[in-house]
């Protein structure tokens, strides 16, 4: 699975800016005056980007990913489905629609690496990570001459509910940090004192839809989930049952087909990318 993950600080590599606030300018003298002088915002841009094809065989296994740096972003062993992924925080690849098969091949990946000047660093360590992934998308346009929009559409999709059996989530101790371990090419999945957030992500991966959480379960919770997952259904001899029966018997939860009103990501068009 591809990741994101936060580099050191002695690394580099850089994203967006928001605008900054109007400077107040205190005039002295015989009349004094205070004025405000609004500041246009100028947003931060890429000094200098790199994309590179990376052969499968020179990427150890799992380690692909995106690492946001004091001053850039770097990419590596990721197809560039991924990249599109974190540039428009769409997780859910269910919601990014027209991505051509050759976006998502795990023999075509790549290594991107994207920086930010030197007098732009302290600026754009202080932007937010969703703020610095969206720096991405200047990216895509130039180097993948993709073009892109949002757009609301009702499209097949899973609610996640209540079973009539009652949930089975269990209620974390106090003292009980909170952790998650995502097994999902193996269908192992261990909750500790934490929210549903995740696995509605970790749901829609695995059945290709977007899962719309509707238990009304706000709390913190530990479980453990196991299952057989689709893409290895065939090949599986433990006896494991598929993700539907493993919610419903395991965690007392059920996925119920519908169709819901969701923003996706329309591709209008995207090429091979330009090469340095």
């Amino acid at each position: 699975m591809w990741t994101t993950a936060q580099s050191t600080e002695t690394a580099a590599f850089s994203p967006s800016m928001l605008p900054r606030c109007a400077a107040v300018l205190i005039c002295a003298g015989i009349a004094a005056s205070c004025a405000l002088q609004a500041q246009s915002p100028r947003p931060l841009q890429w000094d200098i980007t790199s994309v590179k094809p990376i052969s499968p065989e020179s990427c150890p296994a799992n380690s692909g990913g995106v690492g946001y740096l004091p001053d850039g972003i770097t990419a590596s062993c990721v197809p560039i489905a991924f990249v599109v992924q974190v540039a428009y925080h769409l997780m859910d690849q269910t919601r990014i629609l027209g991505l051509p098969e050759w976006t998502k091949d795990p023999q075509r990946l790549y290594s991107i690496q994207a920086r930010v000047s030197s007098e732009d660093a302290s600026a754009f360590n202080q932007l937010s990570r969703p703020e610095k992934s969206s720096m991405l998308q200047p990216l895509l346009a130039e180097r993948y001459h993709m073009k892109a929009h949002m757009e609301a559409r009702e499209i097949p999709a899973y609610d996640l509910v209540v079973a009539k059996s009652g949930s089975k989530l269990k209620q974390p101790s106090a003292d009980e940090h909170d952790t998650s371990q995502f097994g999902a090419p193996n269908g192992n999945v261990k909750w500790v004192n934490a929210p549903l957030t995740n696995l509605t992500f970790l749901l829609g991966r695995e059945t290709g839809r977007p899962v719309v959480d509707k238990t009304n379960l706000t709390g913190k919770y530990d479980f453990i989930l196991e299952y057989a997952p689709a893409a290895r259904a065939a090949a599986d001899e433990t006896g494991k049952p598929s993700v539907f029966t493993a919610l419903e018997e395991q965690l007392g939860l059920k996925l119920v087909p519908s169709k819901e009103p969701v923003d996706v990501l329309v591709i209008d068009s995207i090429e091979p990318p330009t090469l340095n």
